[in-house]
């Protein structure tokens, strides 16, 4: 029985090897044979045969947050009284804003500045009839940056500053305070685009269109994706205010193969 033991063994120690050479054989004559196959596919398609479009996509939507900048600019012939006047001026803007429901975190200062005018503008003389040199003034300007969150209170927000001091209002601007999925909406536009469009070109030239060999975005010239502002206008108090849509655009340039 032991003897019947080592002749199994013997036996099985003598086929492992021969079996192992058996893969490192068929493994060698295969991987040319692979290799071949690869390389082929890829000599069928030619760098130099291609066609290069780049897509464009648009997507609309109602914007969510409103931006507009206040201010206050006062005068005065000592630097004290424009300060005072306009801190009082501000002090009241600020308390407006607030009663209108506007949270501190969305009002922003970005213009703070005091200015020396020697040669103000003439002014006209208590007779009316003749105009002389006015006296040297300061001038003090503070602006602030309003983010409005419920758009339907734009046009609310504007006359309570306006009745609260505020002589300066740059502008009403909308926008979407999160615009990733509609910059997602953009991207996939631009894609389908891009491939409608290289379709095309491949008809029109008698060619077959291949697989993608790259893609990129386009940076720069309006192809950046990001939210543009539908609209911008001046106004000088409250009224009917009408955000419209705001539009994200996306572009992306892709390079297909020309089939054989």
């Amino acid at each position: 029985m032991f003897k019947k033991v080592l002749l199994i063994a013997g036996i099985l120690a003598l086929l492992v090897p021969v079996g192992l050479a058996g893969i490192w054989a068929w493994e060698q004559i295969s991987a040319p044979v692979m290799a071949q196959t690869s390389t082929a596919e890829a000599a069928s398609l030619n760098p130099a045969q291609t066609i290069t479009v780049v897509g464009q996509g648009t997507f609309r939507i109602e914007p969510d947050v409103a931006q507009v900048s206040i201010g206050v600019e006062t005068t005065a012939e000592t630097v004290s009284e424009a300060v005072k006047q306009n801190d009082d001026q501000m002090t009241s803007i600020l308390a407006a804003l607030t009663g209108m429901g506007i949270a501190d975190k969305d009002i922003q200062t970005m213009n703070y500045s005091i200015q020396f005018e020697r040669y103000p503008e003439p002014r006209a003389v208590a007779s009316g009839s003749e105009s002389g040199q006015a006296s040297p003034q300061y001038r003090v300007s503070n602006m602030a940056n309003v983010t409005i969150r419920d758009l339907d209170k734009v046009g609310d927000v504007l006359d309570a500053v306006v009745e609260a001091g505020a002589n300066n209002i740059w502008g009403v601007s909308f926008s979407l305070e999160d615009p990733a999925a509609a910059r997602a909406e953009a991207r996939s536009k631009a894609v389908a685009d891009a491939q409608a469009r290289a379709e095309s070109l491949a008809e029109l030239g008698g060619i077959s269109l291949g697989p993608i060999m790259s893609m990129s975005e386009v940076i720069g010239g309006g192809g950046v994706p990001a939210p543009a502002m539908a609209f911008e206008r001046a106004v000088s108090g409250g009224g009917p205010i009408s955000p419209g849509e705001v539009e994200v655009s996306y572009q992306v340039q892709v390079t297909y193969f020309i089939e054989p």
